[in-house]
């Protein structure tokens, strides 16, 4: 079993000035007992290398950056526009994961231009950010595009406003998929949960209820 965080568009310190410590605080319950494996950060980071150590620190094994479309402004200028990453899953087979910002689609978060993308570059799963809105969608052709907004919940033309990050929990041996989105509802600081639960099969991502 492999578990995934995906997170990213902190944007700090142009539009917010630090991550909220509730956001740490549920990292902190998440890893308590296994770290992730991995971490998947949609850029426009901008300049928060305590969050970025502090994620460091919860992933096993690699934590994939992408650049944003503000991280010029930052210290995150020289990040990849692509990451990928192969998942073995049962015998002979592997789940694509790939990352992007998300600045190349327009209008931005669409998800046909983003099935598109995912297909020309092979991934079965696309995270991507740049709209703050946090999304779980399944395509019609079994292409699974995930947002996981903005971990500080700043602002854009679309944002829910609300802090938020998803997780990903991967079964090699029987390629469940399950998906917690976690959105704190800055009103009350508290958050809350969603969870989707799927399945890859024969090069494709299908519902499993």
């Amino acid at each position: 079993m492999l578990k995934l965080l995906a997170i990213g568009d902190s944007h700090i310190p142009r539009r917010t000035k630090e991550i909220p410590s509730h956001i740490y605080d549920k990292l902190e319950t998440l890893t308590e007992k296994n770290l992730f494996e991995y971490t998947f950060f949609t850029g426009d980071v901008i300049n928060a290398p305590k969050f970025l150590d502090f994620l460091n620190l919860k992933t096993k094994r690699d934590l994939f950056i992408v650049l944003g479309n503000m991280d010029y402004y930052g210290g995150n200028r020289n990040a990849p526009i692509y990451q990928k990453l192969e998942i073995p899953i049962k015998e002979n087979d592997s789940l694509a994961i790939g990352l992007t910002h998300g600045t190349q689609i327009s209008p931005r978060g669409d998800h046909t231009q983003l099935e598109l993308l995912a297909s020309e570059r092979n991934y079965h799963v696309l995270i991507s950010g740049h709209t703050h809105h946090e999304e779980v969608f399944l395509s019609e052709n079994g292409t699974l595009l995930l947002n996981p907004g903005s971990v500080t919940g700043a602002w854009s033309f679309v944002a829910s406003g609300n802090p938020s990050f998803l997780t990903l929990t991967l079964e090699e041996s029987n390629s469940n998929i399950d998906i917690d989105l976690y959105v704190l509802n800055k009103k009350n600081n508290r958050f809350e949960e969603r969870s989707f639960y799927l399945l890859y099969k024969n090069n494709t991502i299908h519902n499993r209820y």
